[in-house]
């Protein structure tokens, strides 16, 4: 077994079908597969093993997908890293992974200067041309380690998730079943292949089957809606910043979104308002998909049965996971009791790299820890409702940020919001909303006020708004909430 046969699987049938479409180039199915094998051959040159770390530091691009299959087909471990980020950053996974090779984008190569390890670099815009026959790919076990994502950090020091080539084996062909993916599809990739939701959860799916990918470098909302009108796309994946986006540009022109089959939304919460108002304007309904890095997907909706998500729940577990919700000492909940999340599934990591205190800390029994608080409906439904550092409690009572953003997000004027808890002297804690107003819209904060009055518990109101022009952002899109504690 080996990730890479889920190229070999496809490419004899489809050689002549586009595997990709990036600015105005087209990639087949046969040429690419020439090139994945001719990094293989550079990459063996380089000295490159079974087991061996390296580096994939670049944009989208159809070069980055063909490195990654290089890579595990080889059976060296991928380690993609975010181009979004900082040098010191950069360093920072660098030094912790200690990879042999790094492979780069040209104009990305400074970011990997200064670090302690000092990984052999291979631009990846240079074209490998290494006159060697092509070699079958390395047959892995189910356990040897493929991938390692490192996490985002926002809650602390990143730490690399280790994945198998089972694993994500696992994840790649459940997934691509349950979406009912078929040969026919055109799929609009809107982040960077560095995250495990883009990789795995939609360009190794949609592959997986013989679909067709258009990649975006980068993200914007203007691109990504006349993409998916010249492209005829029907699966779109994202986050939901990027709902929001394509929504307020789209709003008030005319559109064309009729070959959207599926669209999923993952990263974030995304308040059922919101949902809603993408579904008014964009034309189509948005399924929400739940996971970690650490064990993911977990939960979603079936498009074969299910016509549109359930307010402000992230589906059903998929086929082959499950999830649990336990109070403070992990003793199971009853249903409705809100409490942590756990999580499980064949995907589920093996570890964090180099990491076995987090590792213990995190799988406990078999089950990943999310941090995540949730409650299970009565049809087994998960709803989250937030970060267990990012519930408030005023005066004795549990509040959830998710429940006065769904309500904020129903005000005409507010294009994004997020809510916190700040100290109060008399009641330990109260709400702040930090509101950013759609282009062109106005609102004060007392007609904020007076629209959560109508709508909302009397505890639940802000006790302050503030407007700003943008809300902090980690890399894949989920509001940062911990800056705005701090700020």
């Amino acid at each position: 077994m080996n990730i890479a046969d889920v190229l070999t699987r496809c490419a004899p049938h489809f050689a002549a079908k586009p595997i990709a479409h990036f600015d105005d180039r087209v990639v087949s199915y046969g040429e690419f597969t020439g090139h994945v094998q001719r990094l293989t051959a550079a990459l063996t040159e380089l000295g490159a093993r079974k087991g061996t770390r390296i580096i994939l530091l670049a944009h989208n691009r159809p070069e980055w997908l063909a490195a990654f299959f290089a890579i595990v087909a080889i059976g060296a471990v991928a380690v993609p890293v975010n181009p979004g980020l900082a040098a010191p950053e950069v360093r920072t996974i660098v030094e912790h992974c200690e990879p042999t090779i790094a492979i780069v984008q040209s104009n990305l190569a400074s970011l990997l200067d200064g670090a302690e390890a000092s990984p052999i670099r291979c631009l990846l815009d240079r074209p490998a041309n290494v006159p060697r026959p092509a070699q079958p790919y390395a047959d892995m076990q189910s356990d040897d380690p493929a991938l390692i994502f490192y996490t985002s950090g926002t809650t602390g020091r990143p730490k690399g998730v280790v994945l198998s080539h089972g694993a994500e084996l696992f994840a790649i062909e459940m997934f691509s079943r349950h979406l009912g993916i078929t040969w026919g599809d055109t799929s609009l990739i809107t982040g960077s292949l560095a995250f495990i939701y883009h990789l795995v959860l939609h360009a190794l799916t949609v592959l997986n089957h013989g679909a067709s990918l258009v990649l975006l470098e980068r993200f914007h909302p203007e691109i990504a809606c006349r993409a998916i009108e010249r492209h005829r796309i029907s699966v779109v994946m994202a986050v939901p910043t990027a709902y929001v986006m394509m929504l307020n540009w789209s709003d008030g022109k005319v559109c064309d979104f009729s070959s959207v089959r599926l669209a999923i939304t993952a990263g974030a919460n995304f308040p059922d308002a919101l949902s809603r108002r993408v579904h008014q304007i964009l034309g189509f309904p948005v399924f929400d998909l739940w996971g970690m890095t650490e064990c993911t997907p977990t939960t979603s909706y079936d498009p074969a049965r299910d016509r549109e998500g359930r307010p402000d729940s992230c589906g059903r577990p998929l086929p082959g996971c499950a999830v649990r919700i336990v109070d403070k000492d992990l003793k199971d909940l009853s249903q409705g009791e809100v409490g942590e999340v756990l999580l499980t599934s064949p995907a589920m990591m093996q570890g964090y790299y180099n990491n076995p205190q987090a590792t213990a800390e995190t799988i406990v029994d078999g089950w990943v820890r999310s941090g995540d608080l949730g409650r299970l409906d009565a049809d087994g439904f998960l709803h989250v409702v937030g970060r267990i550092k990012d519930l408030i409690i005023r005066g004795g009572a549990n509040i959830y940020p998710i429940d006065i953003e769904e309500v904020l997000y129903r005000h005409p004027a507010i294009g994004e919001c997020a809510v916190i808890g700040i100290p109060d002297a008399t009641y330990g804690e109260v709400v702040k909303a930090f509101v950013v107003l759609k282009d062109g819209k106005t609102a004060t904060a007392p007609e904020i006020v007076e629209h959560c009055w109508r709508n909302v518990a009397k505890y639940k109101i802000p006790s302050v708004i503030q407007f700003v022009g943008s809300l902090p952002k980690g890399p894949t899109g989920k509001i940062l909430r911990r800056e705005l504690r701090e700020a």
